[in-house]
């Protein structure tokens, strides 16, 4: 039962944490609108390869951290600090969206006249932060699910995390080519929709501090 848990809590935060607009969701966007869709996929076939291996990495790196009871200690307190920190992170973006208000998709990162595919793997391999993100959620999870840092947990970690990043760039493939002249209430207001998300964990969080 714990690896349908793990899976489906992988998924979520996994999601979360590619929603607000960034590097490859809007690349994933570009390609659709000024390409195709076909190609957006492609391209977010390829960040995905690379999106398992860092979920794996993440995991593992989190196996180390948990045999070290020095470092896991407080841990559900350091979960609710961060996230507290993240509220208060995507509130200040939110404000900040308001005052900078874009109806165009840029993106600054160009990489030649190669394959969406491999353009996918390129991209995902320079966002270095998805490793030490997939590590701390491993060790969250670890306290609240047991026997988390079982082999089958770690393939439905793995498998969690690239369906809910999958789905997130499929989304803005698909959207953004369908709605792409309505695009700045979502860019002004994802933010918000975060912070609301990682507020009401963070409560959830502190409730259960023993």
């Amino acid at each position: 039962m714990s690896f349908v848990v793990v899976f489906f809590l992988t998924a979520f935060f996994s999601a979360i944490g590619v929603v607000p607009p960034g590097m490859l969701n809007i690349t994933a966007a570009n390609i659709s609108i000024k390409q195709s869709l076909t190609e957006a996929k492609n391209f977010v076939y390829g960040a995905l390869v690379i999106v398992a291996i860092q979920s794996f990495v993440g995991f593992y790196f989190a196996t180390f951290l948990q045999s070290h009871p020095q470092v896991t200690a407080n841990l559900k307190l350091v979960g609710s600090v961060i996230f507290v920190a993240l509220t208060i992170f995507f509130l200040g973006k939110g404000i900040q969206s308001r005052f900078q208000v874009t109806n165009k998709l840029e993106t600054t990162t160009e990489i030649g006249k190669v394959s969406s595919f491999i353009k996918g793997i390129l991209l995902s391999v320079m966002n270095v932060f998805p490793v030490p993100y997939y590590a701390f959620l491993s060790l969250y999870f670890s306290a609240f699910v047991g026997g988390f840092f079982e082999p089958i947990n770690g393939l439905a970690f793995v498998s969690g995390s690239v369906l809910g990043c999958g789905s997130v760039y499929m989304l803005y493939a698909y959207l953004f080519k369908k709605w792409q002249d309505k695009v700045s209430f979502f860019t002004q207001n994802v933010n918000f929709i975060i912070a609301l998300i990682t507020g009401l964990v963070s409560v959830f969080t502190i409730v259960n501090l023993k």
